[in-house]
């Protein structure tokens, strides 16, 4: 859908919601541009460091959620002191007594 936009004098334009949508992008994230052909592409860019981009995954971010809420309600383990005390605790609580609690 072609939209035109004007330049303001600090050359600068104002996207469109919809372009917005289209692209996913939100005022204050990064985009690139480039000329192809003589046409201007806009590109979306996320300024991540490709190691770290997992963390920012929706996936990720609603585990963090659950796991903020569980914390919050106290829903964690003991603090051990060795790993064989937190292995010991698991063996006593039973495979079964987890998996309830994933559920």
């Amino acid at each position: 859908m072609p939209t035109v936009m004007k330049i303001s004098p600090q050359g600068q334009i104002r996207i469109p919601k919809q372009i917005l949508r289209d692209l996913q992008i939100a005022p204050g994230d990064y985009v690139e541009m480039d000329i192809e052909d003589g046409h201007a592409v806009l590109m979306p860019r996320k300024l991540i460091d490709p190691a770290q981009g997992w963390y920012w995954t929706k996936e990720w971010r609603a585990t963090e959620a659950e796991v903020d809420k569980e914390i919050e309600s106290d829903e964690v383990s003991p603090t051990f002191h060795t790993a064989e005390d937190g292995l010991k605790w698991l063996n006593a609580i039973g495979t079964h007594d987890i998996l309830q609690r994933e559920s």
